[in-house]
This record gives C-alpha cells, sequence and structure tokens, in this order.
C-alpha cells in the first residue's frame, strides 16, 4: 500500500488505538505491523478471526492472555546454553500457563461457530512439564525455593543450624564484653557477623577488624572464638549458591531444549491477543464487520469516522453500481473532507480485517492499491506552493496508476479477462483527491481538474474527488459513470448538516448567504449579472432539484407510513376472518353434535320399541311400518357429516430455493397479494410485477416466490387490493414534463407515473417529451405501445404541443 496515503487517512492512529487494547508487546507489535491487504479471501479471513474474537468477548469477558510475556529473547538465550535469573524464569511461567489457558479455552469452544480460534487453540504448543519444573523452584516472587533440589534443601538446614549457633554464642559474647561495646548489638560486615567495639576499649575483645565508623570511635571486631563458626556458615552459604547456580544452568537447559515449541507458543498467544485488541477496538467504536468484494463497490451505510468525538453525524455513501466516480461539492467545512477520510480509512481497515464503525449490510471493496491527496500543506524542504505539493502527489499517483495497468495488462488478455470484462476493465484502485485544481487560477485549476478525472475515468479508476469548480458538476452530470455528491448547507442557520447526498451537486450559497445576513439586494442582484445567466441558471436548478428532492423525501416517507398502516390494516382484518372463521367452525360443530345427540336419543328409543315388539303380540303391518321408521332413523344417523375441526392457521409460504425467474408467481408480501415477475433490475436488487392491470417495481426482499400449487392452494387467503375513495386518492398532475430527460431516467418516472395516475382514477394524461431529434419521444410511445395500463396514445392537437406531447388513454 501506498506509505503516503496510509499517513494521509491516519490509519497508523487507528492501529495506536489497537495496540493499547494489546495486552503484551509481542501482540502490539503485531498490531503496528498491520497492513491493508490487497488479497480478497485474505481479508475476509482477518475478518472472520475479528468477528470469532468479538463473539468470544460476548460468551466471556475476561477472555484474554492473562499474564503472558514476549520472552522469546529469553528462550534464545536458554537455547544458546544461557542461564536464565529466577526473575526469567518467572515470565517464562506465566508465558508457559497462559498457553495452557487459552489452549484449553478455545479448544473448548464449538468448532463450527468459531472454527479459526478453535483451530488456534488446537496449534496452541502446551508445557505443563516446565511450568511444574518452575513451580517447583522459583516463587512467584522470584525467590529460589527448598524445593529446587534436595541438596538445596539440605544446605539450607545446615545454613539455619549455624546460623543459631553463632548467633548464640555472639549473643553470649556481647553480654561478657558489657561496657567495651559501643552498643549490645550483632551485626554483619563484610559478609561476617561482627559486633561494634569501642575504640578505647578494642584491646579488650581479640579478634579481626572487619570495619570501623566514619567517626573512627567504635570498631567491628569478629572475635577470634567465632570465626570458626563464621566460616562455617560462609561455606556453607558459597555451596548453596553453587547449588542455586546448578539448579538454574539445569532448569535453563531444558527451557532451552523445548525453545521453539515455546517460541511457537508465544507467536500464538500474540495473534490471539492480537484479534482480541481487533475486537475490543471494534466494540468501542460499535463497528460491525462488512461485507467485502472484488468489483468496486462500496456501499457504507451511516458510516462514522473513527477518529472523530462529540456528536457525529452520520455518512452514507455509495459507488461501483452504476457509476464508480463520485464528485462531492458543497461549502468549506461542511464535511467533504471527512467524508473523504471517511471512505478511505474504512477501506483500509476493512482491508486489514477491521470492523468497521457503520451499520450492519456495509459493503467494501478490496482495492490492490488506495492513493489519497488530501490537505493544502506546503512543502518547505523542496520550496513548492500548495498546488505544487498536491500536483507533486497526484504525478506520483498518476504514475502508480499507469504502473498498475501495465502490470495488469497481461491478466486482462490472459486468465482474468472474463472477470474484468464484468467489471468493465475496471482497475482495483482507489483514488481520493481533495480540492482538485485547488490553489491556482481558477480557470486553470479548473480545465486541469476535469482532465485528471478523464483520465482516471477512461481507465475505469474508482475515484472520489471533492471540488468547488462547477465545471466540474456539469462534468459529473454529462459523463456516464460518473455522479455528482454534495454536503447540504442549512441556509437558515447558516451553517453546514454534514450530510452528504449522492446523485445531487453542492451549491456554493454564496448569493443565499450574502441576502440572509442582509447585503443590500442590489448589490447581490449586481452580482447575479456578473455570474452571468449560465451561472444562474445553475443555481436555480440545482435549487429546484434540492427542493424536489426534499419533496420526494417527504413523499415516500409519508407512502411508507401509509404502506405500513395498510399492512397493520391488512393483519387485523385477516385476524378478524380467521377469528369469524373459528367461531362459524365451532357453531357448524355444536350445531351438529346437538344432531347427534338427539339421534341418538331416537335410536335408543327404536331399542326400546324392538324390545317390546319382541313381546307383545303385533300385526304384521305394524311390525313392518315400525321397521321402516327405524330404518329411516338410522339413514339420518349416518347421513349427519362428522364435526369440522378447527383448521389450523396456514403458515406463510417460504421463499422457494433458486434465484427469482422471469413468469415467476410472487407474492407481494406488503399487500398480501400474489402477482407475476415480468422483469429484474440489473443487479436484481429491485423486480417489476404484475398484479391485475397494475404494473410496479418492488424490493427483492419484499417478494416471496411461489410455486403454481402453492399459488393455487392459498388463493383463498387472497388480499385483493382496494382503490382509495375519489377524496382520499393521491393528487396526481395531469401532465409529466420530462424534457432535457435522458432516456433511462424518462422511461424509469413515465412507470411510477402512470401507475400513480391509475391510482388516483385519471382517465388521460399528458406526457411532455419535446420533438429535439424525436429519441425520447420514441422511446416513450414504445413503451406506451406494450404498457398494460395505456389503452391509447396520440400526439395533442398542434395548438397544445403537437409531436412535442404525447396524450395517452388510460385503462379503467
Amino acid at each position: 500500500m501506498h506509505e503516503k496515503s496510509l499517513q494521509t487517512l491516519e490509519y497508523p492512529k487507528i492501529l495506536a488505538k489497537i495496540a493499547g487494547e494489546a495486552a503484551f508487546s509481542a501482540s502490539k507489535d503485531l498490531v503496528m505491523a498491520l497492513e491493508p491487504t490487497p488479497d480478497l479471501e485474505e481479508a475476509r479471513r482477518r475478518l472472520a478471526y475479528t468477528t470469532e474474537a468479538s463473539r468470544l468477548i460476548d460468551l466471556s469477558a475476561d477472555a484474554g492472555v492473562r499474564g503472558a510475556h514476549d520472552v522469546r529473547s529469553l528462550l534464545a538465550r536458554a537455547a544458546r546454553d544461557g542461564v536464565l535469573l529466577p526473575s526469567d524464569l518467572v515470565e517464562v511461567l506465566e508465558t508457559v500457563r497462559s498457553s495452557l489457558y487459552v489452549a484449553q479455552l478455545l479448544t473448548k469452544l464449538d468448532a463450527e461457530t468459531f472454527p479459526l480460534l478453535h483451530s488456534l487453540g488446537s496449534d496452541m504448543p502446551q508445557r505443563p512439564r516446565i511450568a511444574h519444573r518452575i513451580e517447583e523452584t522459583v516463587s512467584e516472587d522470584g525467590e529460589i525455593l527448598d524445593t529446587a533440589s534436595p541438596t538445596l534443601r539440605k544446605l539450607r538446614f545446615d545454613i539455619r543450624g549455624a546460623n543459631q549457633r553463632l548467633q548464640e554464642r555472639l549473643r553470649t559474647l556481647v553480654n561478657e564484653f558489657g561496657n567495651a561495646l559501643q552498643e549490645p548489638i550483632i551485626t554483619i560486615r563484610n559478609d561476617r557477623y561482627v559486633i561494634p567495639v569501642k575504640a578505647e576499649s578494642r584491646g579488650h575483645v581479640r579478634g579481626i577488624v572487619h570495619d570501623q565508623s566514619s567517626s573512627g570511635a567504635t570498631v567491628f571486631i569478629e572475635p577470634m572464638v567465632v570465626v570458626e563458626l563464621n566460616n562455617r556458615v560462609r561455606e556453607l552459604q558459597i555451596e548453596e549458591r553453587q547449588e542455586i547456580e546448578r539448579i538454574l544452568r539445569v532448569l535453563s537447559g531444558e527451557i532451552g531444549q523445548e525453545a521453539e515449541s515455546l517460541k511457537v507458543a508465544v507467536e500464538l498467544l500474540a495473534e490471539f491477543d492480537f484479534h482480541l485488541a481487533k475486537a475490543r477496538y471494534a466494540r468501542l467504536t460499535h463497528a460491525n464487520a462488512p461485507r467485502l468484494n472484488d468489483q468496486g463497490r462500496i456501499d457504507l451505510r451511516n458510516a462514522r469516522h473513527p477518529l472523530l468525538t462529540g456528536k457525529v453525524v452520520p455518512t452514507n455513501f455509495h459507488l461501483g453500481r452504476d457509476f464508480f466516480m463520485v464528485v462531492i461539492t458543497g461549502p468549506n467545512t461542511g464535511g467533504k473532507t471527512v467524508a473523504l477520510k471517511t471512505v478511505g480509512l474504512l477501506t483500509l481497515m476493512a482491508q486489514s480485517g477491521l470492523h468497521i464503525p457503520a451499520d450492519f449490510g456495509s459493503e467494501i471493496a478490496v482495492f490492490n492499491d488506495v492513493f489519497a491527496d488530501i490537505g493544502d500543506e506546503q512543502s518547505i524542504e523542496q520550496s513548492l506552493s500548495t498546488f505544487s505539493s498536491h500536483l507533486s502527489r497526484i504525478i506520483e499517483i498518476l504514475r502508480r496508476v499507469d504502473e498498475e495497468q501495465k502490470r495488469l495488462e497481461p491478466d486482462i488478455r490472459g486468465r482474468l479477462s472474463e472477470t474484468l470484462v464484468k467489471k468493465r476493465d475496471q482497475l482495483p484502485v482507489l483514488i481520493l483527491l481533495d480540492e482538485l485544481g485547488a490553489g491556482t487560477d481558477p480557470s486553470e485549476g479548473s480545465a486541469l481538474a476535469r482532465a485528471i478525472l478523464t483520465y482516471l475515468l477512461e481507465r475505469h479508476v474508482t475515484t472520489v474527488a471533492t471540488t468547488h469548480y462547477s465545471e466540474l458538476k456539469a462534468f459529473a452530470h454529462e459523463q456516464a459513470g460518473v455522479v455528482n455528491a454534495s454536503v447540504e448547507f442549512n441556509i437558515e442557520t447558516l451553517s453546514p448538516t454534514y450530510k452528504l447526498s449522492i446523485g445531487l451537486p453542492g451549491r456554493s450559497n454564496a448569493l443565499a448567504i450574502a441576502n440572509r445576513l442582509g447585503l443590500e439586494p442590489d448589490i447581490i442582484e449586481r452580482a447575479r449579472e456578473f455570474l452571468g445567466s449560465a451561472g444562474v441558471r445553475m443555481e436555480n436548478l440545482l435549487e429546484g432539484l434540492q427542493t424536489e428532492r426534499k419533496a420526494v423525501e417527504d413523499e415516500l416517507f409519508h407512502l411508507n407510513m401509509e404502506r405500513a398502516e395498510a399492512e397493520y390494516q391488512r393483519k387485523q382484518l385477516e385476524e378478524e376472518r380467521h377469528t369469524l372463521e373459528e367461531q362459524r367452525v365451532r357453531v357448524l360443530n355444536e350445531a351438529r353434535a346437538q344432531a347427534r345427540r338427539e339421534l341418538e336419543e331416537v335410536q335408543t328409543q327404536l331399542a326400546k320399541i324392538k324390545i317390546d315388539v319382541s313381546r307383545v303380540n303385533m300385526t304384521r303391518e305394524r311390525l313392518g311400518e315400525a321397521r321402516q321408521v327405524a330404518r329411516q332413523l338410522e339413514e339420518k344417523v349416518r347421513s349427519v357429516p362428522e364435526p369440522v375441526r378447527t383448521r389450523k392457521r396456514e403458515p406463510e409460504p417460504e421463499r422457494l430455493a433458486g434465484p427469482l425467474q422471469i413468469g415467476d408467481t410472487v407474492r407481494v408480501l406488503s399487500f398480501g397479494q400474489n402477482a407475476e415477475l415480468v422483469g429484474l433490475s440489473a443487479d436484481r436488487s429491485e423486480a417489476e410485477v404484475q398484479m391485475g392491470a397494475l404494473r410496479f417495481r418492488v424490493n427483492v426482499d419484499n417478494i416471496e416466490r411461489l410455486s403454481k400449487r402453492k399459488a393455487a392452494k392459498e388463493e383463498y387467503a387472497t388480499v385483493n387490493v382496494v382503490l382509495p375513495r375519489n377524496d382520499d386518492r393521491p393528487i396526481v398532475s395531469t401532465q409529466l414534463d420530462m424534457r432535457g430527460w435522458r432516456v433511462e431516467q424518462a422511461l424509469e418516472e413515465l412507470e411510477t407515473y402512470l401507475n400513480d395516475a391509475a391510482l388516483s382514477g385519471m382517465s388521460s394524461v399528458r406526457i411532455v417529451h419535446g420533438k429535439g431529434t424525436g429519441a425520447l419521444r420514441a422511446a416513450v410511445r414504445e413503451q406506451l405501445a406494450r404498457h398494460p395500463l395505456a389503452k391509447s396514445y396520440a400526439s395533442a392537437p398542434p395548438q397544445e404541443g403537437g409531436d412535442g406531447v404525447t396524450v395517452v388513454k388510460l385503462s379503467g
């Protein structure tokens, strides 16, 4: 990755914050060495590690490496027959214990939910014998324990005995010498036990002088009678030190033999802690895992720059489907540069395997390189102005783009040709340019900026640029693959909203702000004259577009509310229908049960009649009549149907497997109505359905694919769409003016307009397309010829527009 661009986008600051979440130096080193990868599968693997680590923290908040240390240098010393100090052994012990704990923790995880971490735990070397050997040798404070060896235990027992005998003899001497001593105490000089004797009384105590006080008033004498006892203590202490050295040497040798496996354990502990650090930082920034692709698509939903604090306005940004170049315009301090940095930094984070502070469903493209020219610093060392500094970086970026293109040329002709054709031969490079062409003459800067964007456009380089130049707004509007974007500005409060709008160019707002602040109207009018008719039209057009967009957003909000209310009412009606059906069945069953009880009583009576007949003398005729009545009653009993069991509510139809196909029968969930699928958008995110005479577009998430059998089976549950009453119908203009529109935009708007007009009950409408070359008129009439809502169409009368207007009669 381009090192200068990583610095420009403040990527190292993100690494520093993640390193702050790491537990020990080895994992901190891994964090600081992390670089974005251009490989899609590797980026996905890194993201999966972070996601699993985040899930693990949910399960076990205290998961970690505990007291692990980076003991690789100690292991290397032990492998070279070096001797480790007791404090070194404590660090090795804590690291080995950590490896045992982490291995046990990770191997207990479900292998399907945590495949990567489970595998990491399985690979973790475990050396419990080393841990046990260190535990019996060194205390937690780094002291050599008596249990280190039997010899050491015996030596320390002997030292304690010799010390005790020496102390008892010295206490006796202290009492004997009495006034000859400066103080009645026993002290140590040169590792020998001595007593403090007054200088003038030194002749009273025979022994070896080891020291004297600074004043010379006291001499420290080892009495001759305890020299042998002192010698014995010193001998034992020397033997103890030698035994400790031997113990440390042997134990260090054992550790040296396991140095390679313990080194692997340290590295795996560092990797585990590295993933935990990424997960902890993701939780601190409320980040989520994005989807990754290698098709150049970026779709950020409510994205936030991770280094911003306080109240941050989220950014919604997308490119890579219908366009791969975005030109952002708007006021200074309006958030253009923040939006640019957010796109770049989040791309780098995703390619590094980091979660990004954006909503679920966000998508990031994986690029071979990311280049950024952001900021207005001057190059003092090279005596370059702001413009020259910017241009130098842009030249370097363009050179790297050329190198990338040449590098991919063999692949374009070879094995990757099919993939690259699908991507429109798009170079896997992201370029971010801030205030392109600024810092010089506006006319020359604008021309240069347009030339640079054209150069990148021809090479299909994913580019996001910010600018103030109106000419670049027109460039983005005219060129296929390029789209305008803007940061909004509140004229009422004279402050930016920091909200990014894709598809709408920004306004300079200079005249509007001047008017709001109270500048003389004459001056503002004169400024408009100086601006020229083209500039005024551009500002008026932008103002109109913003007004229309706000109106569409408001209308969409109300329609969504109405649709939600309609869906609620539909469910309520379905609940009521189901309740009534259950009540009807219950009443019918009760009635039939009552009829059966009555018939059972009749049968009982018939049985009694038969018994009576067998007991009394009856005529043949009467007996025949009785039998006939009995047969009729029995037949009536057999004809009573079984009680109807309450039919359980049918579950919602499941979506059939496989992709949607033209001609499928589908269920439109928001209406509860079956329809026919007649079209799909290029990216298969929207579907065109035919429901009776209505044809309209819906999101594919709003439909379910049904088999013919299921569709027929569920006809009884179909909910009819009822048109609103005249007084409640939406207000739709009788005329659609599409002059100056592109054909694709016009046909899409025509579809929506015809549906709205039909719903509002109109019998005819006017489509104003102008005459021009006739291409727009031909496209409109071609669509009308096959549209189910268009009963007929014709040119308007000459006095009402002639061939520039098409009058459409709608189906009733």
